[in-house]
């Protein structure tokens, strides 16, 4: 089995002149990126970075983060991305916990961390380092470092067990939490996510999507074969299309909510490069399926279902998209999924229950915290948190997570059956359902949607249109009408936002 630093290092010797990373006018070719991951890691070892040891980095998506990704490895090191949302005490708060010797930031996160800086002494940083010109005082030049050290000749060993990256957790459910990641755990995925998806040598893949969170597992299979990395440094619909025409881009990762974004913007010819697109983090809405299938006939659309504990466990082909919409698909090379009651048995075919998986992709564990991984871990299955069933093909049917569950009047809401019956109303674009608090009923449904352009439909529209569809029990409460929908970083509903929002809002049910 191959460690992750070794995905470089055999595709520089296999190819070193082809294009590797491409961020905005700056190209290097796979030798290049070799020779620079080998040179932080030459760097890392010259501050005494040793093997087990964290290097951590808070940036938006950049060249650089492909270099950090296998070149901190190659030391011996564990990579810890941070989320480039968070703020300065967020970000300070997941140092503490995982504790880097070295910390990477650019420009302007390296300004916000200042006030911070006693915290991340006391948390073991001993290497504050700017990505960017004009660093503030007690801060090392990346750039300029890194072009002088001496290039690690031979990695330091590591065994296929030993951590190899932490991925934070999105703390929907409180704080974040560290799930540690293993050279054979990538490894794994590496090979089961380039054959799921469908990826061939010599592929040119956008990066959009935020390279801190999960979205890094699409480096790791395009890496395999050996793919050309264009990367933006966020999601612009336009700037998209624009980079997938200029490019020859060939595939690229969205969310659905990204999906239909890009849609609606799509130039009237999809570029004919453009051969794969591959999404995940939510259900496709039947519509958008249809969509998609309609405007971009010879692009596969492939769907996965994953998290960042465990990192891939169905998939949906390209051939399912419309006959089994609504589904993610079967489990993925190597995966088990069962569906569990609130007893922890089986429950039968077809019956709602929590979802738990088995694949070669799970985490080691959630980083300095046994506790946690023992509630979500045992006997290999982890308990993924999601309500699913399986239908008559054996592809896994996802009805929700179980903390979204409302409990309206003492009966089970689901809200992603009051989503699909607003979906259908002809004027809605977005929907997302929530549960707030209510004296009366426990918790009250209540709905947000957005319109499609030129629609036309108020609350009371929305929620008569529910009473034909749904038990009345099931039907919004309240119904908000916005410009727009609040979204977590890769593009995905924030219905905590929405949580929050529902609870400051005091208006009558047409409000």
């Amino acid at each position: 089995m191959i460690r992750l630093h070794e995905l470089l290092a055999d595709a520089a010797r296999a190819d070193p002149r082809r294009e590797a990373v491409i961020f905005g006018s700056r190209t290097r070719t796979y030798g290049e990126l070799h020779d620079m991951a080998a040179r932080m890691a030459g760097l890392l070892a010259e501050w005494g970075v040793q093997r087990g040891d964290r290097v951590a980095l808070w940036s938006p998506n950049r060249d650089e983060f492909v270099e950090f990704f296998f070149g901190v490895p190659r030391a011996g090191a564990v990579a810890v991305p941070l989320d480039h949302w968070w703020t300065a005490a967020e970000a300070a708060a997941a140092i503490e916990l995982c504790r880097p010797r070295v910390l990477l930031a650019a420009g302007p996160m390296a300004e916000a961390l200042e006030p911070e800086r006693a915290r991340l002494e006391a948390a073991g940083v001993e290497r504050l380092v700017a990505l960017d010109e004009d660093p503030p005082t007690g801060w090392d030049h990346y750039p300029s470092l890194v072009r002088r050290a001496e290039p690690l000749g031979a990695a330091t060993a590591v065994g296929l067990d030993d951590p190899a990256l932490i991925l934070f957790t999105s703390g929907s459910t409180g704080r974040s939490k560290g799930a540690v990641h293993t050279h054979a755990d990538l490894a794994h995925t590496a090979i089961i996510m380039s054959l799921e998806l469908g990826l061939r040598e010599g592929e040119r893949s956008l990066h959009f999507l935020p390279l801190f969170s999960s979205c890094l597992e699409h480096l790791i299979p395009l890496t395999l074969v050996r793919a050309t990395h264009v990367v933006l440094p966020k999601f612009e619909p336009e700037a998209v299309w624009e980079a997938t025409d200029r490019h020859g881009i060939t595939h690229f990762d969205g969310v659905p909510t990204v999906l239909g974004r890009l849609l609606a913007v799509a130039p009237d010819r999809i570029p004919r490069s453009l051969r794969v697109v591959s999404y995940a983090s939510e259900p496709m809405p039947p519509p958008l399926n249809r969509a998609w299938a309609d405007r971009a006939p010879t692009v596969a659309l492939v769907e996965f279902y994953g998290m960042i504990e465990q990192l891939c466990l169905t998939v949906r082909k390209p051939w399912e998209q419309v006959s089994a919409a609504g589904t993610v698909g079967r489990p993925m090379l190597g995966a088990r999924v069962v569906i569990t009651g609130q007893d922890g048995r089986a429950v039968e075919h077809g019956k709602v229950g929590e979802v738990l998986a088995a694949t070669p992709t799970l985490m080691a564990g959630y980083w300095q915290d046994p506790q946690a991984t023992a509630q979500v871990i045992r006997d290999g299955f982890m308990r993924t948190g999601d309500l699913g069933r399986f239908d008559d093909e054996g592809r896994l049917v996802l009805e929700g997570r179980i903390k979204e569950v409302i409990k309206s009047g003492g009966m089970t809401v689901v809200p992603r059956e009051v989503e699909e019956a607003l979906l259908e109303h002809p004027a809605v674009l977005e929907a997302a359902v929530v549960g707030v608090p209510d004296e009366r009923w426990g918790e009250a449904v209540h709905a947000y949607v957005t319109l499609r352009a030129g629609g036309n439909a108020d609350p009371e529209d929305l929620r008569r249109h529910c009473r034909g569809l749904l038990a009345s029990y099931k039907c919004p409460k309240r119904v908000h009408v916005l410009a727009d929908l609040p979204r977590t970083g890769i593009g995905k509903i924030s219905r905590s936002r929405l949580r929050a929002s529902a609870k400051d809002r005091n208006r009558s049910p047409t409000s």
